[in-house]
């Protein structure tokens, strides 16, 4: 990925032409708040716009999922058999119909 350049919140809203600057150069900045990183800025022209939209997305995605295998793991739930898994689904499911049964009859 290179080198990554760092911006800091502050000369982001006082060196708006230092943005410009950066990311012609480099295409990419990283924004930092208190020197921590907090945000990406990544260069984009008219004609990439959407694929880099759903670029963003897929990562977006790839993220979650692995967040959620961490959590998995520590949990101890990344040992579940197939078997185990339907079982949860279709308990989930019951659970779920008999509240919606429950709030058509309050109504």
């Amino acid at each position: 990925m290179g080198t990554m350049k760092f911006l800091s919140f502050r000369e982001l809203r006082t060196d708006t032409s230092k943005i410009k600057e950066m990311l012609a150069d480099d295409g990419k900045i990283v924004v930092t708040n208190n020197g921590k990183p907090t945000a990406f800025m990544i260069a984009v022209d008219e004609s990439s716009f959407e694929d880099m939209l759903n670029d963003l997305r897929q990562v977006r995605g790839l993220r979650a999922m692995r967040e959620l295998q961490r959590q998995a793991e520590e949990n101890g739930l990344s040992e579940m058999t197939l078997d185990e898994i339907n079982a949860e689904i279709a308990q989930a499911r019951q659970e779920q119909r008999e509240k919606s049964d429950k709030a058509g009859v309050e109504e």
